[in-house]
């Protein structure tokens, strides 16, 4: 005999605080890290610059996708590699309402993206992270630990190379690092360059391509890029970069 079991609809009994899912998208302008932000359009904090961000929907199958569908609905940036950076949740971080928010890093190679305000956001643009306008909530706590977040991966991964194009100078590079470590008492390690491009060639994974940069005629740069299999077996022998 087959029981028939009845399906309940459960309801908690317990109180639920909202959820957002913010982007902290840093990009290179060939001198200076740079990060996306949006004027918000409305209240609270008019005017004021944010994270792009917004609360997840009921219908967003995970945090992360919510924050790829706020990134394109305020920006229109897509199909860029995001990941969890930490999760905010003190009292009085939004004025509206207890709101817990989980944040996602994202570093990029600035001029592939054409951004555009869109949803709720009045504009979309870059600004130098040493040169930010007011901040929105608690965002300028969420872009510190985010930075910091990056700096301690820049001395044990080659996260420089998300921030390039696919081919890239030694000098480039050089340049992304500098820039994501100042200020930092550990900078003056990577201004070397004879020491950066030591540690950079003897990882393995920084290869050169035969190609030189060009409208360079005398003495062009080489071209490396990255091989990404070759750095993820490197990973599991325990290698790092430790610049």
């Amino acid at each position: 005999m087959i029981e028939n079991r009845e399906t309940h609809k459960w309801e908690s009994k317990y109180w639920h605080p909202a959820v957002t899912a913010d982007a902290v998208v840093f990009g290179f302008d060939g001198e200076r890290l740079n990060l996306l932000l949006i004027e918000r359009g409305g209240e609270p904090f008019k005017g004021a610059w944010a994270l792009p961000g917004g609360f997840i929907d009921k219908d967003d199958p995970s945090a992360e996708a919510a924050a790829y569908r706020e990134l394109y609905e305020e920006t229109g940036i897509k199909d860029i590699y995001i990941e969890e950076l930490k999760t905010f949740s003190d009292i009085g971080r939004d004025p509206r309402e207890r709101v817990i928010t989980i944040a996602f890093i994202a570093l990029v190679a600035k001029n592939k993206y054409r951004i555009k305000g869109g949803d709720d956001a009045k504009e979309a643009k870059w600004f130098p992270v040493d040169n930010l306008p007011r901040l929105a909530f608690d965002h300028g706590r969420i872009i510190k630990t985010a930075l910091n977040k990056l700096r301690q991966k820049a001395h044990n991964e080659p996260i420089g190379i998300y921030l390039l194009n696919k081919e890239f100078t030694l000098s480039q590079l050089q340049s992304i690092y500098s820039a994501i470590l100042t200020p930092s008492a550990d900078n003056n390690k990577i201004l070397n360059k004879r020491n950066f491009a030591n540690k950079m060639l003897k990882s393995g994974y920084i290869i050169d391509t035969g190609k030189r940069l060009t409208g360079h005629p005398h003495n062009a740069a080489k071209l490396y890029s990255f091989d990404e299999e070759k750095y993820n077996n490197a990973k599991t022998t325990g290698m790092q970069l430790m610049l």
